[in-house]
């Protein structure tokens, strides 16, 4: 327990912190006795609590940092309460949370609610007649100048536990209405198992903190908190020849240091052409004469004169801000210019027939950098193109997105989280300008509450950037032995980093890690099981539902990778039963068989790409399918699967020992095959204008 800051303090003091609350829980119940004041404490003292809540939303914009302070809260609190008092505090906090998200109140009006809150509590007391506990440790309820620091100490424990102690007082009450078992499990202690999240707290503090940031990249999956939540796409585009006004703020750091944003560009973002500030840029580059049989390279720091002030003129430019506020929101996102990383770059030829060199790396799925698992954060890089270019095309196959950057156009995507690569197409050489020269921009992204993250990503990035060119730059044209080796080394790691965010995904390593260590802290294989069996329906459900901006790519990977550990954890202990021996079943085992079977048929009758909703999210154009099963059986992929699942519960040994799971997942499924079958989405208006214009 001496891993956790809170335990270790009272154990300093030689305290037991459950007989410490408990001393503390008498004290205050023998000044809560009248239902009347015990009622009344349980609205104000969550009152003030938003309060204090709303202070905090004031500062950071942004609930997120109650949610976690939140966290940490209930997490402090279980080597010290019961089942119940731990269950009505987390209830209270969740309507706490709830009740900041929704008011938002201002500075004035959180101040005035924490006082409103004191003012009833002391009201409560004086009509029932019954002392305050604060003034069972202070000069009558009032500042105690004879002892200040005892009085302070007493107060901030008081005010910390203040929530946990108003559900004490209510258990009493709740235990002469609910059965006599349920008031034992209430007034128990906290298992064993929930105990020691407190003693691992510094193991899976950090990996939930992880985890969660790294769905929670942008204000677009601001609510992606797990893999079930659908996850929007994250590459951005515009166009620096746009010279429209827009009513979004296009505020971007004018400042090159890593440090908070500020507001420079309030109100509407009235964009001017930057056609004459790529001109200029372009004419630089090719004006160094650069080689046709290679990439070539310029620092922003290389440039002066009007190439370097034009440069600056398009990475500071409001269309690109105005793309950025599209993810990102002003109110709760810095963005910075990262210079150090900005340069002008000429695309070489692909290179594939010579021996291993850095230039086929472009040409190789990748992802840029490594930092895509520090949470909450983002470095973005731009491709800005500067001239007419249909010879060369950039993918991006996780979010379907497939473009060439021409004159103008901008690409922006995570440069440590997003798979891309280009392709060349000869065919289209003649109607392309010789050289395909492109900005490379960087901006790093945060929250504006975690601004030392976001300065500490910008250090790394840039740090990793420039040892990376120099590793680049030593293996374009490789000569010695060990300058293959490098190249080669480059290549493999690049393959090798596609492979794990293309099949796996960095923050679905990072879920299966947390649910792992839960498993291990906890000793309890079912918190897994729970957490990672179930996944890929809510992610059926919402993404069906949703529809608009889907990252296509991270969707089927997702669904695919959380099915197929629902599988593997199905399988396992029919095969290998623990508490009695496996018992062979022949309907059973047909009954699975044929069930897959029906399912593996259907998937190749329409395809993959069908099978997870890629006509319903207007990725392909709708088609009828009459292959069986299609035309035989109703809603094939699923009754087949379905008729699987209970050939898994045929069994009498999976039966006994697992009599819930298969019925969840059923009830899942067929949940999802009703959303199928009334055709259960969100409408936008925009949709409804359009089948009007229809």
């Amino acid at each position: 327990m001496s891993f956790n800051s809170t335990t270790a303090i009272l154990s300093t003091f030689n305290i037991d912190p459950t007989e410490h609350y408990r001393s503390m829980s008498n004290g205050f119940a023998a000044c809560h006795e009248n239902p009347v004041s015990v009622g009344l404490h349980l609205v104000t003292s969550p009152l003030g609590m938003v309060g204090l809540c709303s202070l905090l939303y004031t500062y950071t914009k942004s609930s997120s940092m109650a949610i976690s302070l939140t966290f940490l809260y209930l997490l402090s609190l279980l080597p010290a309460v019961p089942n119940g008092v731990f269950a009505g505090t987390a209830m209270l906090c969740a309507a706490v949370v709830f009740l900041t998200r929704t008011w938002k109140l201002d500075y004035k009006f959180a101040l005035f609610l924490i006082a409103l809150s004191y003012l009833l509590q002391d009201l409560a007391h004086l009509a029932t007649g019954e002392k305050t506990y604060q003034a069972s440790y202070s000069d009558g309820g009032h500042i105690d100048f004879n002892n200040p620091l005892f009085w302070l100490y007493s107060l901030v424990e008081h005010t910390y536990y203040l929530l946990p102690l108003c559900v004490h007082v209510a258990i009493p009450f709740v235990n002469n209405v609910v059965p006599a078992n349920i008031a034992v499990i209430l007034n128990a202690p906290i298992p064993d198992e929930m105990q020691r999240l407190h003693a691992f707290a510094w193991l899976l503090g950090p990996l939930v903190c992880c985890a969660l940031g790294s769905y929670c990249v942008d204000s677009k999956n601001q609510f992606c908190f797990f893999p079930g939540t659908p996850f929007y796409h994250r590459v951005v585009q515009c166009s620096l020849l746009d010279e429209s006004t827009q009513e979004r703020e296009a505020e971007i750091s004018n400042d090159t240091r890593p440090k908070p944003s500020v507001d420079h560009s309030k109100g509407p973002a009235r964009h001017v052409s930057k056609s004459k500030d790529l001109d200029t840029i372009r004419a630089w580059a090719v004006a160094h004469n650069p080689p046709e049989n290679q990439s070539s390279h310029w620092w922003y720091t290389d440039l002066q004169g009007e190439a370097r002030k034009a440069f600056e003129n398009v990475a500071y430019s409001t269309q690109v801000g105005c793309m950025f506020r599209e993810l990102f929101s002003t109110k709760n996102y810095c963005v910075d210019v990262i210079t150090g990383m900005n340069e002008i770059y000429i695309s070489g030829p692909p290179r594939f027939d010579e021996r291993a060199n850095s230039d086929n790396v472009f040409y190789t799925r990748h992802v840029d950098g490594p930092f895509g698992l520090l949470p909450f954060v983002s470095v973005y890089r731009c491709i800005v193109g500067l001239d007419h270019n249909e010879k060369t095309t950039t993918h991006f196959p996780m979010a379907g997105v497939d473009k060439n950057a021409m004159n103008g156009d901008v690409l922006g995507f995570d440069f440590n989280r997003e798979v891309h690569y280009i392709t060349t197409d000869d065919s289209k050489a003649a109607s392309s300008d010789k050289f395909r020269v492109v900005l490379k921009l960087h901006y790093c992204i945060y929250p504006r509450v975690l601004a030392p993250l976001g300065w500490l990503m910008y250090s790394f990035n840039v740090t990793y950037n420039m040892s990376f060119r120099a590793l680049f730059l030593k293996t374009i044209n490789p000569q010695s032995l060990y300058e293959h080796f490098l190249a080669w080394n480059v290549n493999l790691n690049t393959i090798l980093f596609d492979r794990i965010e293309t099949l796996l995904g960095q923050r679905n390593v990072l879920y299966l890690l947390f649910m792992l260590a839960l498993w291990y802290v906890t000793g309890m294989y079912e918190i897994f099981f729970a957490f990672t069996s179930y996944v890929h329906y809510f992610r059926y459900i919402s993404t069906y539902y949703v529809r608009k901006g889907i990252d296509f790519g991270s969707f089927k990977r997702d669904v695919l990778l959380f099915k197929s550990v629902a599988l593997a954890q199905l399988f396992y202990p029919y095969f290998f039963p623990t508490t009695r021996p496996f018992e062979f079943d022949p309907i059973s085992i047909a009954m699975i068989v044929s069930g897959y079977a029906v399912s593996v048929m259907a998937t190749n009758a329409i395809g993959i790409d069908r099978t997870y909703f890629a006509a319903e999210l207007g990725l392909v154009p709708h088609k009828w399918i009459d292959q069986f099963p299609y035309g035989y059986i109703p809603h094939p992929m699923i009754v087949s699967q379905v008729f699987a699942l209970l050939g898994l519960y045929k069994a009498a040994h999976y039966r006994a020992e697992w009599p819930y799971v298969v019925p969840v997942h059923v009830l899942l499924y067929v949940t999802h095959m009703l959303q199928e079958h009334f055709d259960i989405y969100r409408r936008y208006p925009e949709d409804a204008k359009k089948a009007k214009l229809a």
